[in-house]
């Protein structure tokens, strides 16, 4: 071949600076992580890259929950970049948690040479195999060059179907190679529409019910299907209930939202789905805090439940479904209301706000809210759960994110409508049903990467927070002003609750001793930091900590409340004795 036919060379790159490459191509903005030394050369591509901004964190664990509350907040995938070992083993927990959570994200870690691979090189196991069982592809890759397509490929399996992490393995002595610049071709996905007879008898079903119900999931948040839900709910005059990770999926201030499932529950709730003849669940799969597997916490034997889910094995895995549909919701969703308007099954110019369903559901929660003031109107200085998480409330406007721990304080009080209310989607950051403590709080200080001009606080409990607390000088260092709301009760509560009323009061191991004087480690993280014990003082401490939020200073308020529960709690555990199916 002559000259004048040679092909043009090929751009040679580091292959670090290619990994970046197609981050950017993939519209990533944020990696949050730990450098070591297998995966500097990642890190070097990232120090002259203005497309996307790292974020070190103090324990790796932190980066797979700041990606979560990112994505449950934007949905948009971030990367966790760590390095061999350790330093990719101690993302486990928070993986599994975002896996089982439907989370999508991008794990680079490092890795042994590939020459001394199996050889009992320093910091070696196969992590690849580690990785596999929370994973949507866990992969190993031993050639520098295969480095963009995989990659590319991770994106594909990380957003398509239900989504997830993905985890890629990457030897040292990759990242020294030079390889052929990539040519990115971003990833997108399809979105899977359903059987058209198969949306006609849905619509049939809902239309002839008399007391239908929607059950709102994390999968409404996930597909952007808000807008088509409420369409829905409005045009049939349908309540609407929500898991916790469906939270925001309608305002709470709507008047066909009603509350939440299990563990979350109201009177108004419960008693909707013990009468509904036709629920129809929307990306939710009824897992055990929603159901705990009885009777009245799940659609009644004679109901139709209706189950829309973009994964196929959901379908009847926890509830039996008389109608099964697989699709991306709000596709789904839009054929449904799109089914009934040509069916002339549903009349635009009716007010589903006189319709007796709708005037039902005001009444019963003007009763609720009544009964919850009356809840923290306790004698002395004493504070209840519900009176700090209440006040924390008045002082948020309605854009607010707000991050939902796990336990019978954080999860089962401010998770639960209408103690906290929450006006919209992607304002709130909550566990998967793998419930690890402690994990919306890491995740918390996301809330201001992306939504960097709205409040941002978090329900945690004492025995969560104490799990966590090297959080706080990642979010000082970067000035995430977020506030941690502490419900301390000096106890493990929901463990010791099942000591008390199950074992014979025979407690062990659920009392804290010595409680750290969470407010002073705080401030010595650079946060402010305030500890509140009457009542009178809760309003100005809760001020201070917004206002130092507002000037970049993340804040703790460690508020020391009563061992109090609500009925929604006593419902979902037979060991109290207090239960009401």
């Amino acid at each position: 071949m002559n000259s004048a036919t040679a092909l043009p060379a090929v751009e040679q790159v580091p292959s670090g600076q290619a990994v970046v490459d197609i981050l950017v191509a993939e519209g990533v903005k944020a990696v949050f992580g730990m450098p070591g030394g297998h995966v500097l050369g990642i890190y070097d591509a990232l120090h002259g890259c203005a497309e996307i901004r790292s974020y070190l964190v103090r324990h790796e664990q932190q980066a797979p929950a700041l990606a979560t509350g990112y994505f449950q907040l934007t949905g948009d995938l971030a990367v966790c970049l760590v390095t061999a070992g350790p330093g990719a083993t101690n993302l486990l927990t928070s993986v599994a948690e975002a896996y089982v959570g439907s989370i999508p994200m991008i794990i680079l870690a490092g890795r042994g040479a590939t020459a001394t691979a199996f050889r009992g090189a320093s910091q070696e196991v196969s992590t690849e195999k580690i990785f596999a069982p929370v994973t949507k592809w866990s992969v190993r890759v031993d050639r520098a060059e295969l480095l963009p397509e995989v990659l590319s490929q991770a994106f594909r399996i990380a957003r398509s179907g239900k989504p997830g992490p993905v985890y890629i393995d990457i030897p040292r002595d990759l990242l020294t190679e030079t390889i052929a610049a990539p040519r990115p071709n971003p990833s997108r996905s399809a979105r899977l529409a359903a059987d058209e007879r198969t949306i006609r008898e849905a619509a049939r079903l809902l239309a002839t019910a008399r007391h239908p119900l929607m059950v709102a999931g994390g999968g409404v948040i996930a597909s952007g299907a808000w807008d088509e839900l409420r369409t829905l709910a409005e045009s049939l005059a349908i309540p609407v209930v929500t898991s916790l990770s469906g939270r925001g999926s309608i305002a709470d201030d709507h008047p066909l939202s009603a509350g939440g499932l299990g563990a979350h529950r109201n009177g108004l709730s419960k008693r909707l789905l013990k009468q509904a003849d036709v629920v129809i669940g929307l990306g939710t799969r009824f897992e055990e805090m929603e159901n705990n597997w009885r009777p009245g916490f799940v659609p009644s034997p004679e109901a139709t439940y209706i189950q829309v889910d973009i994964d196929p094995a959901e379908i009847s895995r926890s509830i039996p479904a008389g109608l099964g549909i697989v699709g991306d919701l709000k596709t789904v969703l839009g054929q449904l209301n799109l089914a009934l308007a040509e069916e002339g099954l549903s009349d635009p110019n009716t007010d589903f706000r006189n319709h007796p369903r709708t005037r039902d559901c005001a009444e019963t929660l003007a009763s609720i809210r009544s009964e919850l003031e009356q809840k923290g109107k306790v004698a002395g200085d004493c504070i209840h759960p519900v009176q700090a998480i209440r006040a924390v409330g008045r002082h948020l406007p309605r854009d607010a994110s707000v991050a939902i721990d796990v336990g019978c304080l954080a999860q089962h009080m401010a998770g639960a409508f209408p103690v906290f209310e929450i006006f919209g989607p992607r304002q709130t950051i909550t566990p998967s049903s793998f419930y690890g403590m402690g994990f919306a709080s890491m995740a918390l200080p996301a809330a201001r990467i992306a939504r960097p001009d709205h409040p941002a606080i978090g329900f945690v409990g004492d025995g969560s927070f104490q799990m966590v607390m090297p959080i706080l000088a990642t979010a000082a260092e970067y000035r995430l002003g977020v506030t941690w709301i502490v419900l301390n009760d000096a106890a493990l509560g929901s463990i010791r609750d099942i000591q008390e009323h199950a074992f014979g009061n025979r407690i062990l191991d659920t009392d804290f001793k010595l409680m750290p004087d969470l407010a002073a480690l705080a401030r010595a993280c650079h946060c402010h930091g305030e500890t509140v014990r009457n009542r009178a003082d809760l309003d100005d401490a809760i001020a201070r900590a917004l206002a130092a939020n507002e000037n970049g200073q993340p804040a703790v308020i460690d508020i020391r409340v009563d061992r109090e529960r609500l009925q929604n709690t006593y419902d979902h555990y037979l060991f109290y004795g207090r239960s009401e199916p």
